[in-house]
């Protein structure tokens, strides 16, 4: 149920901070800090991509369209062959691509009680949660172009792009004859093709246990070694592993694709941000909430802490391949 003049989103499973949502027992002050918080995920795009200098304008990224090379002087290999003969003249070429970055905010409401109470520190959690709000924003950008708060595509970004955009897909139960070893180079030999590079993996955690166990026909590991069940493998095919929920894309209120592991050149995902990430606080501010209601903070007693950041990337998606869960879509 909504409160008096409580932000939307204000139901049971989504809602601000009031201490009317608070269990009684949590209430007085000298209680221990929570045992545990559930471990945010951190940021795969800042684990896997490269940093680069964004603006809040455009940015243009040169691009080598051709490279300068060397030949033979001479006829032959005789030191007559060789002295005195022109040496040959190359050339090169650039091209550029550019790209502009978008800004990434939220804002989080609790009242003044919640926030002079504390209880059992979860509004100390805040600035830590809406800051690890934005790794997750930059991170369903990246791969599927998507915004966590309500799932929808990003607008304007078509020169951005993103990981998932790509058209090299490769489908788990399409061979039943083939393991998840056999998929995955086939993904590759699909990126090498176009002449890209494969550097490392990225998985979605649910595909762990899959990746683990799995065998070829006579029952072996397809990875080798011995299955390790208290952490996850670093390196597949020799090459490293990152894991996290954005491959999938459930993050946050977007729906979980059916993508469980991307391949390919990661140095084709750029990022940078056009300033740090900001939160600000205010107890007088006027905001409009996720259902257009207009609130008065000071009227009401209320806090809103606000982040918010500007970010930029480039993709180029046929640098990877995607895959993914079920059969090939019918031509």
């Amino acid at each position: 149920m909504a409160f008096e003049n409580e932000a939307a989103p204000n139901t049971a499973e989504r809602h601000q901070g009031r201490l009317a949502y608070i269990d009684d027992k949590f209430l007085p002050r000298n209680v221990l800090p929570p045992l545990w918080e559930k471990a945010q995920e951190s940021s795969l795009v800042m684990r896997l991509g490269q940093r680069i200098p964004v603006s809040y304008g455009e940015s243009v990224l040169p691009l080598s369209a051709v490279e300068p090379e060397v030949g033979q002087v001479g006829v032959g290999t005789r030191p007559q062959d060789r002295e005195g003969h022109q040496k040959p003249v190359t050339g090169v070429a650039w091209d550029s691509t550019t790209f502009s970055p978008i800004k990434l905010a939220g804002i989080i409401t609790v009242s003044e009680e919640f926030a002079t109470v504390d209880p059992r520190g979860l509004n100390s959690q805040l600035r830590g949660k809406l800051a690890s709000a934005i790794g997750r924003g930059l991170d369903l950008a990246v791969f599927h172009g998507r915004r966590p708060d309500n799932g929808d595509a990003l607008q304007g970004i078509d020169a951005n792009s993103y990981v998932n955009a790509t058209t090299k897909r490769v489908y788990l139960d399409a061979d039943t004859a083939t393991s998840v070893k056999d998929d995955m180079i086939a993904g590759w030999e699909l990126v090498t093709t176009a002449e890209h590079d494969v550097n490392g993996w990225a998985i979605d955690k649910l595909f762990q246990p899959k990746i683990l166990g799995a065998t070829d026909k006579d029952g072996k590991n397809v990875f080798g070694g011995e299955v390790d069940l208290s952490g996850a493998a670093r390196s597949l095919l020799g090459l490293p592993v990152e894991y996290g929920k954005a491959v999938s894309g459930k993050l946050g209120a977007a729906a979980r694709t059916n993508v469980r592991l991307f391949g390919g050149d990661w140095t084709r995902v750029l990022y940078g941000f056009a300033d740090r990430v900001r939160i600000k606080r205010s107890t007088e501010a006027v905001i409009t909430d996720a259902a257009g209601n207009t609130i008065n903070l000071w009227q009401t007693n209320q806090v809103a802490l606000m982040v918010e950041v500007t970010v930029g990337w480039k993709v180029d998606p046929e640098a990877f391949f995607a895959l993914e869960t079920g059969t090939p879509p019918a031509p």
